[in-house]
């Protein structure tokens, strides 16, 4: 008795003596796809021939494909496409068994629609006008709880130390998230809101890094940033950089944001006209990233 199907379930091909995973083709002997990631373009963080993310301890890759977050459009967690917990945001109502699915077969099956770039499944981005504050709230507090007990440089995270436990919502705030930290007015206690008005990816590193590294680190914890006269705004933007568990899997245009705010804020506070000499490489090779 012969099967093409060994025991990692997928397809041998006699022709090429290759693995067929569905997104792309696997070499059993040296180990490598053979092909990118059809998904490649949403996490510029990784090579587009990575394996599990480079975490094969902890995850499994069933097609060669992304795997993401799914989200009910009301802000419930769903579950995630294959395993783990990473990349960009998917809003999904529908009832298809996703959990083993690449989000490449959730986001382009036989809904999607060319013309309107739309499927039952999407992209939070594509449908971020159409969600609610609170499934906004939802999320964000969602990813962000996820970072709960992580060390951030001589801090534990915990989303007991914020304001209700949550990530508000208030779309009349400026920029993309604000913080109240009780440390400045009587009245606050450290609230953090989003206002959905970033212009990056809605990615779980990217929202986990602004949230937690920029927000609660470095404002309600550090005080950094929270005074004009006191001028060190920009070292938020160098704390996100730093740390590196988040900022080595953020996106390409995140990193761009980061790197246009430390020159806009060096050159406020300090009247420099550029980063710090530890930052240019950065900042040349990302500043254009949009």
């Amino acid at each position: 008795f012969s099967t093409p199907y060994r025991f990692n379930a997928k397809e041998l091909d006699s022709e090429s003596g290759l693995f067929y995973y569905g997104a792309r083709y696997y070499h059993p002997v040296v180990s490598k796809w053979l092909s990118v990631d059809p998904m490649a373009h949403l996490r510029e963080s990784l090579s587009p021939y990575n394996y599990c993310s480079n975490n094969p301890i902890l995850r499994i890759d069933p097609d060669g494909a992304l795997d993401e977050p799914v989200y009910g459009s009301d802000g419930t967690y769903r579950g995630n496409t294959k395993e783990g917990f990473t990349g960009q945001v998917i809003i999904y109502d529908g009832d298809k068994d996703f959990s083993n699915m690449g989000a490449f077969d959730l986001l382009y099956d036989e809904s999607f629609n060319v013309g309107t770039q739309r499927g039952d499944a999407n992209t939070y981005d594509r449908v971020r006008s159409e969600l609610s504050g609170d499934a906004k709230s939802k999320i964000w507090t969602h990813i962000v709880s996820q970072m709960e007990g992580q060390q951030i440089y001589d801090e534990t995270f915990s989303m007991s130390s914020i304001e209700g436990g949550k990530i508000y919502y208030d779309g009349n705030d400026a920029g993309g998230w604000n913080s109240r930290p009780k440390s400045m007015y009587k009245g606050w206690n450290d609230r953090i809101t989003g206002t959905d008005k970033y212009t990056y990816k809605t990615t779980v590193e990217n929202i986990q890094s602004s949230v937690v590294v920029h927000e609660w680190y470095s404002h309600i914890k550090k005080g950094q940033g929270n005074y004009e006269y006191i001028k060190s705004h920009r070292l938020a933007y160098k704390n996100v950089i730093n740390y590196k568990p988040l900022w080595n899997k953020t996106t390409d245009d995140y990193k761009g944001f980061n790197m246009r705010s430390l020159l806009k804020y060096t050159k406020e506070e300090t009247g420099r006209t550029t980063v710090d000499p530890l930052y240019r490489n950065l900042y040349n090779k990302y500043k254009d990233k949009r």
